[in-house]
């Protein structure tokens, strides 16, 4: 098997020598950790994203757990300089359960959350992964075995393994948590029968090793006993290279000749240590070689849908969950956390799986919780969220379609107050992000930073978003993407009309690599489809009469979007009228699920009279 070195040492040194004087909870250490560890996420998550088969092949985990912690990254560079160890671990902790991305990016933040919870307890090191540990284990409703669950576990047991019976510090604890971790991501192939089936590592697995790694190397840097131990980040890569990578890789932790396409070469830390290989880990696990292409059993790939299957990875399904919804929940403090936690995580696990909830007493006053599901019943989901929400509020209410989940050149972001539209919209290929209209539940506005939370989670380089303000220039981070264009869409209707144009094209466009001859140009399809929309929003009574003004022979297109309390036969009538005024139109009729009984209807039409999109919404707030 290949070793894999952890800092200056292997995991399969004999015993070391360390200083007592390291504690995780130096605030030099933790800033390192946290730089150096988000470092190695974001070099690497290319090569986690192509080995994501669990707990669905969305191939996105690499990418949610370098989001997740980036958010705890900048939060801690921007607290205040004599912050203390503890306070800067629980800063680190709040922000990436704020800013936590998917079923894996939940989980670390609760592991993270764990760390400040027993540090502000005054724990060791041992201590403080074995709560973290507990703590992640805890927020997930059915744990699988094989998983960043089981690293956490291994990592929690070898750390307070190796001080029992010293007063040892933080060194050899972690370093025989990072050895552990690695063991267990090894061997999460022969435990897990979807990684067997896949031949891969549990891809969340090898996102704790990284980051176990990047604390090894804190704990060495504070302890004096490494050499030039910054993190490559800035103007510490290699001349030639993009920030974050090494030479001769390419951007995303790409490059050429290993099994499976997953980067070599690759390290945590530069200067005179030995490089943490995460191509090496992945080789020792076996990963299966690209298939021949010349195999009449090996499928030839489909130019038009703008994926490829990661080499050797077998499909999986999404499960009881096509659907992956999250939502941040604040309530006040004072209530138990775990009594929260707990009941919320029982009820969603009753309409769907991937149940993960986190979080709890921020002790500021207020209570705050991150939630995930995947589901086939989005509308129970948000039913349950507006349930457990009427004591406090609901924030970054995000709807994502799994099986659209990939990188492509455009993506699209839409803002709504129908939850009723939101699994339309999202099976579209859009990520939702629902701004209100759930009953007895407050939804906080919408911040830069969610949007642009959201538009890295669509996995394009250009992202439209449609139904909000231009956020750009309110986004204090540098984005995720290359480019985000605000497309203006007063109203829900406008959302609907672009996705339609943009079709099954969504996700849009292949990497430039694959030699596309004529790029898609998404942002020009929804403008001339929204040129010829006129919208005009009128309460359900009067909705037959508006369509009947407005429809015409030029009409190619009618669509109604109806309130809770529309009428209930306003459907039939609407179909019957559009039939005597534009005979060869469509109509399509979608329920907001919001309260009232307002309607919006918009036309299109194949001559239009104007340049731009009309909208008129004389009686209903659109």
């Amino acid at each position: 098997m290949t070793d894999v070195h952890s800092g200056s040492r292997t995991a399969d040194s004999g015993p070391q020598s360390y200083p007592e004087a390291v504690r995780l909870d130096d605030p030099g250490l933790v800033r390192a950790w946290t730089q150096g560890a988000t470092a190695a996420l974001r070099r690497e998550r290319g090569a986690i994203d192509r080995v994501n088969v669990f707990p669905v092949a969305d191939a996105d985990t690499g990418t949610n757990l370098y989001l997740t912690l980036r958010e705890g990254d900048r939060a801690v560079a921007a607290a205040p300089a004599d912050a203390t160890g503890p306070q800067l671990l629980a800063t680190l902790a709040r922000a990436a359960l704020l800013g936590a991305r998917g079923n894996s990016g939940v989980i670390l933040s609760e592991w993270l959350r764990g760390l400040a919870v027993a540090a502000r307890r005054g724990g060791t090191a041992a201590d403080l992964l074995t709560r973290a540990a507990a703590s992640a284990r805890s927020a997930v409703a059915v744990p699988a075995e094989g998983t960043i669950l089981t690293a956490a576990d291994a990592a929690g047991a070898a750390a307070r393994a190796a001080v029992s019976g010293t007063a040892a510090g933080a060194l050899p604890a972690v370093t025989a948590a990072a050895a552990a971790a690695r063991a267990s991501a090894r061997a999460s192939r022969d435990e897990l029968d979807v990684l067997r089936s896949a031949g891969v590592l549990d891809a969340g697995a090898l996102g704790l090793v990284l980051v176990l790694d990047a604390l090894v190397v804190a704990a060495e840097q504070a302890a004096g006993t490494g050499s030039d131990l910054g993190p490559a980040t800035g103007s510490d890569a290699a001349p030639g290279t993009e920030p974050g990578t090494t030479p001769g890789t390419a951007r995303g932790g790409e490059s050429g000749g290993v099994p499976g396409g997953v980067p070599g070469g690759v390290s945590v830390v530069r200067g005179s240590m030995d490089a943490v290989n995460l191509d090496q880990l992945l080789d020792a696990g076996a990963l299966p070689s690209v298939p021949d292409a010349a195999d009449p059993a090996y499928p030839a790939p489909d130019p038009a849908s703008g994926t490829a299957e990661p080499a050797g990875v077998a499909s999986h399904d999404a499960g009881s969950g096509g659907l992956e919804l999250m939502f941040v929940l604040t309530r006040p403090a004072g209530e138990a956390s775990e009594t929260v936690a707990a009941g919320l995580r029982a009820a969603l696990a009753e309409v769907g799986d991937s149940v993960v909830v986190v979080g709890g007493d921020s002790g500021t006053g207020a209570a705050v919780w991150q939630a995930h599901v995947h589901t086939d019943h989005l509308d129970q989901a948000l039913a349950i969220a507006a349930e457990v929400s009427r004591a406090g509020t609901l924030a970054q209410v995000h709807v994502r379609h799994l099986a659209a989940a990939g990188q492509d050149e455009w993506g699209v972001v839409a803002v709504t107050s129908a939850p009723g539209l939101a699994a339309e919209l999202a099976h579209t290929g859009a990520v939702v992000l629902l701004s209100g209209g759930l009953v007895g539940s407050t939804v906080e506005p919408l911040t830069p930073d969610d949007v642009g939370r959201a538009a890295a989670s669509t996995g394009a380089r250009r992202v439209l978003l449609l139904g909000a303000p231009d956020v750009t220039a309110g986004i204090e981070q540098p984005l995720d993407v290359d480019e985000l264009i605000t497309v203006p869409a007063a109203t829900d209707v406008h959302a609907v009309v672009a996705l339609a144009a943009l079709g099954t094209l969504l996700p849009l466009g292949l990497p430039d690599d694959v030699g596309v001859p004529d790029p898609v140009d998404a942002r020009a399809l929804v403008g001339e489809a929204l040129a010829g929309l006129t919208v005009r929003a009128v309460p359900g009574t009067d909705a037959v009469e508006t369509l009947r003004a407005s429809a015409g022979p030029g009409t190619t297109v009618v669509t109604a979007l109806l309130d809770a309390d529309a009428p209930a036969d306003l459907a039939d009538r609407l179909t019957a009228v559009l039939g005597e005024r534009a005979p060869d139109a469509e109509l399509v009729v979608l329920a907001t699920g919001r309260p009232g009984d307002g309607v919006h209807l918009g036309t299109e039409t194949d001559n239009p009279e104007t340049d731009g999109p009309e909208t008129d919404v004389p009686e209903v707030d659109a």
